[in-house]
């Protein structure tokens, strides 16, 4: 078992049994967090999940925000991994739709059991209130879309780019809170709608250079950046 970082805890476990009462401690923080989320969560409230005196939970966790700060870890441990991987895996032959449709989905599946992993999200986009570890995981997320957007539309302004994952990770959000509504009778076709959202407002913002949008004098949607069509990303795949 990974030892806990001392940033978060009061005090760090140095007994099987001390480190099995913090994971259970941020066990029940997880699940109250996916209750009522991240702001209407209170120390006493994971510590009655826990069925534990809320003096107890004090004794490792200083603060409400200690307990997300822990559980960012949790998640970001497996996170990081994943994104890896995500980006080692990508075919300049796979048209964007299947790409986008493949990611989300292998996403939401590698994360339907970090239950509090959407309240943490939803907590990084509270104006004026953000909470750090919200902030954490959010920003891991949107490094992410940022190297994606940078692999599949070469030569994108930083500031587009940094606009579009912002966008994008907003659009993650409810991507991954429909997946992981577990009482929601229509879930599946939920997470297939919203990856429809992001994926038309990635093909109105980016379409290929030879679209017509791009000749249409008052267009609906503008577009921000040509996307190189799939002869152009395959030939710059194969370049030495």
């Amino acid at each position: 078992m990974p030892d806990q970082p001392t940033s978060h805890l009061r005090n760090r476990p140095r007994q099987a049994r001390s480190a099995a009462r913090v994971e259970h401690l941020l066990d029940a923080a997880e699940a109250v967090f996916e209750e009522v989320g991240y702001d209407a969560a209170t120390t006493n409230l994971v510590a009655a999940r826990a069925e534990v005196p809320v003096g107890t939970l004090y004794r490792w966790f200083p603060d409400k925000n200690a307990l997300a700060e822990a559980l960012a870890d949790r998640y970001l441990g497996l996170l990081v991994g994943l994104y890896d991987d995500l980006l080692t895996d990508i075919d300049p032959e796979e048209r964007a739709g299947e790409f986008l449709r493949r990611v989300m989905h292998k996403l939401t599946s590698a994360t339907r059991d970090q239950r509090a992993l959407p309240a943490l999200l939803v907590s990084a986009m509270v104006p004026g209130g953000r909470s750090s570890a919200g902030a954490r995981l959010r920003a891991g997320l949107e490094g992410y879309i940022r190297e994606v957007l940078e692999m599949r539309v070469p030569g994108l302004p930083d500031d587009v780019r940094d606009r579009t994952a912002d966008v994008c990770v907003t659009l993650a959000h409810l991507i991954l809170a429909a997946a992981s509504d577990d009482a929601h009778p229509e879930r599946e076709a939920m997470v297939d709608e919203y990856i429809d959202v992001m994926l038309a407002y990635l093909e109105a913002k980016f379409p290929d250079i030879g679209h017509p949008v791009w000749t249409d004098p008052d267009p609906s949607i503008r577009p921000l950046h040509p996307a190189p069509d799939r002869a152009t990303r395959v030939a710059a795949s194969n370049r030495p």
